[in-house]
Formats: structure tokens, C-alpha cells, sequence
């Protein structure tokens, strides 16, 4: 069952109006194959989430202001934080999925040996990185906020398609 989690804005991260949408084992049946990660790769490039990576997830609060952002747990476990300090946290395990709204902070707090995730955005966008440090003023957090509202919502779900939670909740 789909889960929506509402981030308010938690300065220096902008967080988004949007919801950070969760997938509990939305991509379950794909981990367990042979190779994991070109079968999730594959199946975010169907839905038009591209420019793919295999990797994890920065142990520091950053958020991508110019685009949004889908993670999948290949394997592992990890407790996320979603939001900024002293914001929400969430267990992120093999086969869950989560789209991530452009502005929202996320930060790896643990992790087990095994941890990998798939990262990809809509249309292949390249991303840009914003942590702490980088946002020194009001002045530059409102201009990163107009930019985060300014993203165009994705054309499919990640995990749904056509007629997904995207197009329920975000549209």
C-alpha cells in the first residue's frame, strides 16, 4: 500500500507541498532477479525515470531543487530521514520504493553492509546537489524555493505508470 508523507518547510531545505510518496516492497518482485539492478533500471526507463545510478544514499541532509527524484532499495536496509533536522524518519528496505519531491531534504542515518539503491529522475533530468552549507541566506533559500516550484511534474509513477499515485496525489 502507497504512503504519503507532507514535509513542511524546515530552513535551510525547502521541503515541497508536494508528498514524498512511499511504495512498501513496490518493487519487490524485480530485487529478487538475477540482476536487480538492470531490472529496476529497466522498469524506472519504462516509465520515463532515467539517467539511472546504483549507489546509496549520502550520510549528510541535501535535496535537488530542478528536478524529482525516485529511490529503490536493491538490497539492505537503511534508516532515512526526510525533511531536515528533526524530521521524519522512515526504514527504506529491499524492494521498497520512494519518490522523492524536488526540494526534499533526505540524509542516510544507518545503514546495513548490504545497503544499495537505483536512483533515477523523470525524463533523465541531471540534477543538481544543494546541502546545508551551499544555502547561506534568505535571500538564496527563496530563490531555491521558486525553482523547486517551478519543476514540472512528472508524466508517469515510478512504479504505478500512467495512472499512478503521481497523477492522484501530485497532479
Amino acid at each position: 500500500m502507497m504512503q504519503q508523507i507532507l514535509l513542511e518547510e524546515n530552513k535551510p531545505y525547502p521541503n515541497n507541498g508536494l508528498p514524498v510518496l512511499v511504495y512498501p516492497e513496490g518493487f519487490k518482485d524485480l530485487v529478487n532477479q538475477n540482476h536487480p539492478a538492470q531490472a529496476v533500471i529497466d522498469q524506472l526507463a519504462e516509465h520515463q525515470y532515467t539517467n539511472a545510478w546504483v549507489n546509496g544514499i549520502f550520510d549528510y541532509h541535501h535535496f535537488h531543487s530542478n528536478t524529482h527524484e525516485v529511490l529503490v532499495c536493491l538490497s539492505g536496509e537503511a534508516t532515512v530521514q526526510l525533511g531536515g533536522l528533526s524530521s521524519k524518519t522512515i526504514t527504506f528496505t529491499q524492494g521498497d520504493v520512494i519518490l522523492l519531491p524536488a526540494g526534499t531534504a533526505h540524509k542516510r542515518l544507518k545503514a546495513s553492509k548490504d545497503f544499495s539503491i537505483v536512483g533515477a529522475y523523470p525524463n533523465g533530468k541531471e540534477f543538481d546537489t544543494y546541502k546545508e552549507k551551499d544555502v547561506q541566506s534568505e535571500e538564496q533559500f527563496w530563490k531555491i524555493k521558486r525553482e523547486v516550484k517551478k519543476v514540472d511534474l512528472p508524466q508517469r509513477d515510478p512504479v504505478q505508470g500512467k495512472n499512478g499515485a503521481v497523477q492522484k496525489y501530485w497532479g
